[in-house]
């Protein structure tokens, strides 16, 4: 009885080994390209590269299309006759301070809409000195409070300011609105 035990473990060990030496060796003889599958694996691979040459070339090309297309971000409006320009200045973040130092944080986002498209570059070309006069405005406005009621806001008196200062930079006459697009105030 333990010899025929014996054998049914040997069958089952060869088995195994017949297994693995099989699994083995298919493994050996799939890793070794036949002369055919190399000639198809060189042509597909140099397929590949000429397509991903191509698709560089396309990424390039839109990315050129794609600057071209947005022009100058912060402008918009005047496709057709009569259309409003609009200049976006970006958001503006600052401290209001009082007597005791900073009391809260106000953001602003103002948008400047404009006569013509020449009016619009020259601020777009200047934008960080449009950027500034924004800035040095506001911020002596708010900390002197000329530009606001208590804690709040004068709305009124920033547009008018606004309008004042960007006017000195391209001529008050270009500029037909100064639009507060949002304020958000903080307290600290």
């Amino acid at each position: 009885m333990m010899e025929k035990q014996r054998g049914k473990k040997m069958k089952s060990f060869d088995r195994l080994c017949l297994l693995i030496l099989t699994v083995a060796l298919c493994g050996a003889f799939s890793l070794v390209p036949t002369p055919v599958y190399a000639e198809a694996h060189a042509e597909a691979k140099a397929e590949a590269k000429k397509d991903e040459g191509e698709k560089k070339e396309e990424k390039k090309d839109e990315k050129k299309d794609s600057k071209k297309d947005k022009g100058d971000s912060d402008i918009t409006g005047g496709k057709f006759d009569g259309d409003p320009i609009y200049v976006h200045i970006q958001p503006v973040l600052l401290p209001m301070i009082g007597d005791e130092g900073a009391e809260q944080l106000v953001t602003i986002r103002i948008d400047v809409q404009v006569k013509n498209m020449g009016v619009a570059d020259s601020m777009h070309s200047n934008m960080l000195r449009v950027k500034n006069a924004v800035f040095e405005t506001l911020y002596t406005g708010f900390s002197d409070g000329t530009l606001r009621v208590g804690r709040a806001v004068n709305v009124t008196k920033v547009k008018t300011r606004l309008a004042k200062v960007l006017g000195k930079s391209v001529g008050r006459e270009n500029i037909d609105e100064v639009l507060i697009q949002s304020i958000a105030q903080r307290m600290l």
